[in-house]
């Protein structure tokens, strides 16, 4: 009898192009980890990652990240290839800021233009109180563990900012939506910024100011031919896969302590029965759905020594330590505190 054939790639999953994994098995090899027996793990190979503008699966590129990380033994991995892949991780879209007659006009041009490289995943450019922030975030629920890409990308994104503000800018602050009390994985040319974790969503603060700096190789005719090519693109997309966006919701609902189906169908403009009915119509269950989401999430957390056990049932929208342990029992059949042990000992 013969093995069954791998699933094929899903229809409706989030892709990126594989010109973010420019330097990366280059990476490895410098660390001593050969890149084959991670890329198999993912079905992926050399090969498929040398053409810039083929598509790989989101999810997928996540966990070759996190598995890269871990096969080189270096959680700062994510940080030092974003910082130094910068330009090239980012394509044409790097283009776009290179070319723009400042900086805050080229960064608006990006949270436009992103989409083109990268789907399902939201960068914008708010600015508040004189200052502003550079925020990028995943917006499919399905991917749970992206710590790596987070942090690769907002490396991306500050080496693209050095562009313009010189080659020893760094932020003052800089937002990850992951929690962590591990900051041995924050590189030497980032350790004066402030960095806070368990933010809703990954972010540079920039000050308003450098907004308006100019860029020294700004071209404007080839700044707007540049935008209208990567737009042109934007045609190819996928939508937003309905599951992946309620997940998505789910996930920042948590940090409000209210992940019911109701609040959770406010914020998709949506009645509670109207998402029940929606999900069903998927063949999904809203309960299976937090619970499985929670489940991941504790998973993740509790394998960070430092993080207090009463953050991360705040973290997954639990009021109280009790509550959360009861319900970790229930996925696991162990204690949250058991599980941590168990998890460190292996």
């Amino acid at each position: 009898m013969t093995a069954p054939a791998p699933p094929g790639p899903d229809p409706t999953a989030p892709r990126i192009r594989a010109a973010a994994t420019a330097g990366l098995c280059a990476a490895m090899r410098r660390a001593g980890a050969e890149p084959d027996a991670v890329l198999g793990r993912f079905h992926l190979s050399e090969g498929a990652l040398e053409e810039p503008s083929s598509w790989l699966d989101l999810a997928d590129y996540c966990g070759l990240l996190d598995q890269s990380a871990r096969r080189c033994g270096n959680a700062a991995f994510g940080w030092e290839l974003g910082l130094a892949q910068g330009t090239g991780i980012l394509g044409d879209i790097a283009e776009v800021v290179a070319t723009a007659p400042t900086l805050g006009a080229g960064l608006a041009a990006v949270s436009r233009c992103f989409g083109a490289l990268q789907e399902q995943t939201a960068v914008t450019l708010d600015r508040r109180d004189g200052d502003a922030a550079l925020s990028y975030q995943v917006r499919d629920g399905r991917i749970v563990h992206r710590r790596q890409d987070a942090e690769l990308s907002l490396g991306a994104l500050i080496a693209l900012l050095r562009g313009v503000l010189g080659e020893r800018w760094t932020p003052e602050e800089i937002h990850v939506e992951h929690a962590t009390r591990d900051l041995r994985g924050l590189p030497e040319s980032l350790r004066g910024a402030r960095l806070c974790v368990g933010r809703r969503r990954n972010a540079i603060l920039i000050p308003g100011p450098a907004l308006d700096a100019l860029v020294p190789t700004a071209d404007p005719c080839r700044h707007g031919a540049v935008v209208r090519r990567i737009e042109r693109r934007l045609a190819d997309r996928r939508g937003e896969d309905f599951v992946g966006a309620v997940t998505q919701q789910i996930r920042d609902a948590l940090a409000d302590g209210k992940p019911g189906l109701a609040p959770v169908a406010r914020r998709l403009g949506l009645s509670g029965p109207a998402l029940y009915r929606r999900l069903s119509a998927c063949g999904v269950d809203y309960s299976d759905l937090r619970r499985d989401l929670r489940r991941e999430l504790a998973l993740g957390a509790l394998a960070d020594p430092q993080l207090p056990l009463t953050e991360v049932a705040l973290m997954l929208g639990y009021s109280e330590l009790s509550a959360f342990s009861r319900a970790f029992r229930g996925w696991s059949g162990l204690a949250p505190l058991a599980y941590r042990r168990r998890h460190l000992a292996s």
